[in-house]
């Protein structure tokens, strides 16, 4: 068995046995998770597509947040530099910078991913305010190695992650790591592709409390299966699917759609909806009864535009973010070297 063959064996294996364990679908701890701002680093194209793209390969650097497996480097192009940057009602400055080159037949990535909440203001435990302003910042360092073959595409990436909320007397800076995990398969005519994707396996390695004691929380530990389509009477079109399995919140179907415009301009949209919300839109349609409060309280539709060229890629996106969540802008930059 040659090399590259024992790489894909050995990481469909680290994908199906964390995945397959009894205690995965398990939810007798949930709600325990942290660190949930690890799936919160999209690029604007990611965020316009609604982390729908994850079967598909990119030149997008960030598409290692989605699926490690996913990653490559343009044609004649030696390395990437990428940085990007976001605003809105939930951060007030988040960003992500990564560089990307290969070595032989393998694609390496290396990020330090930030967000800045801005200065918030404290309440006690009846609501009243404190008089303290507190600043959380939480922080991400990546490694990603890739394989990519003819049909089956592999990767890994690991994540060094620290998060910092309050400075009273036994708060602390609280450090985490975690791993993803993916295995794509893309067709000979390269019209439809699969993926299939683990994220963010992995726990807190010291908590936020100095009391003496540890507690080492578990990460999202996201099961995710996602592909795409281009369709023959639309070849500039691109559908793309995922869905995504959280142990400790409901599964949801994310859906994008990227069409270009000529070679270098791009239009995206994409949307997000729990399986739970969606089953109960369905039964309202039928019943006409009066439903359930949402199980998603921030689903979101984004959408984005891009432009791309040899030399360097520009993408915006602005998404919308439901039930009074506010929204989000973002914009990126990458350079060719």
């Amino acid at each position: 068995m040659d090399l590259k063959r024992k790489v894909a064996l050995l990481a469909f294996w680290s994908l199906l046995l964390p995945t397959g364990a009894n205690a995965y679908f398990s939810q007798n701890d949930q709600g325990e998770e942290v660190f949930s701002f690890l799936s919160t680093f999209d690029s604007p194209r990611n965020a316009a597509l609604e982390k729908a793209a994850s079967a598909l390969p990119s030149t997008d650097p960030t598409i290692v947040q989605l699926n490690p497996a996913a990653l490559r480097l343009p044609e004649g192009t030696k390395r990437i530099a990428e940085i990007h940057w976001q605003t809105g009602d939930m951060a007030e400055n988040q960003g992500s910078i990564s560089y990307t080159s290969s070595y032989k037949w393998f694609l390496y990535q290396i990020s330090y991913n930030w967000l800045d909440y801005g200065s918030l203001t404290g309440y006690d435990e009846y609501g009243n305010e404190t008089g303290k302003d507190y600043n959380p910042l939480s922080q991400m360092a990546t490694a990603t190695v890739s394989f990519p073959m003819k049909h089956i595409h592999v990767g890994v990436t690991a994540k060094l992650a620290s998060e910092h909320l309050a400075d009273d007397a036994t708060d602390r800076t609280a450090w985490g790591a975690a791993f993803d995990w993916g295995i794509s398969w893309q067709s000979s005519s390269k019209i439809f592709g699969l993926a299939v994707i683990a994220r963010d396996f992995g726990c807190l390695l010291r908590d936020y409390v100095d009391d003496g004691e540890e507690a080492f929380y578990p990460m999202s530990q996201t099961f995710g299966i996602a592909g795409y389509y281009r369709p023959v009477i639309a070849p500039r079109l691109t559908l793309m699917a995922e869905s995504d399995f959280p142990r400790y919140a409901e599964p949801k179907l994310n859906l994008a759609g990227e069409y270009a415009l000529g070679q270098s301009f791009y239009i995206r949209a994409g949307f997000t909806r729990a399986w739970l919300d969606i089953t109960r839109d369905m039964k309202q349609l039928i019943s006409a009864d009066s439903r359930p409060d949402e199980a998603q309280t921030a689903r979101m539709l984004s959408a984005g535009l891009g432009y791309n060229s040899k030399l360097f890629s520009l993408d915006y996106a602005f998404s919308y973010l439901a039930q009074g969540l506010g929204f989000e802008h973002r914009i990126g930059l990458r350079v060719g070297l």
